[in-house]
């Protein structure tokens, strides 16, 4: 009997350098939304750099959003680091969001 190797799909391992870059930037851009939240709460007026950092992280984690789910589409499912990218992206950039349209920033 013979086997027939075309039948045989193999997943690929790990995971791409592209997804963990996403993952990357959500959680920095989540964790600078907090210390930017910590440091505007101990000054008592908001510096203008407050603003232009703010705006930076918003457009990284909407790159970092739209990076993780092309990473998504182009693997296979079951792995968890573009999902997660995928959700601290777009947590950060809803935070993001909010902020502005409540007039925080």
């Amino acid at each position: 009997m013979t086997k027939k190797e075309d039948n045989v799909r193999f997943r690929r391992s790990g995971y791409s350098g592209k997804a963990l870059a996403a993952l990357i930037t959500g959680i920095v851009t989540a964790l600078t939304f907090l210390i930017l939240i910590f440091w505007s709460g101990i000054k008592e007026e908001t510096p203008q750099i407050f603003a232009i950092v703010a705006t930076a992280c918003l457009v990284v984690s909407f790159i970092g959003l739209i990076v993780s789910i092309g990473c998504i589409r182009e693997q296979e499912s079951g792995y968890a680091v573009p999902y997660a990218g995928m959700a601290v992206n777009g947590i950060a950039f809803l935070t993001y969001m909010t902020t502005y349209i409540l007039g925080l920033v």
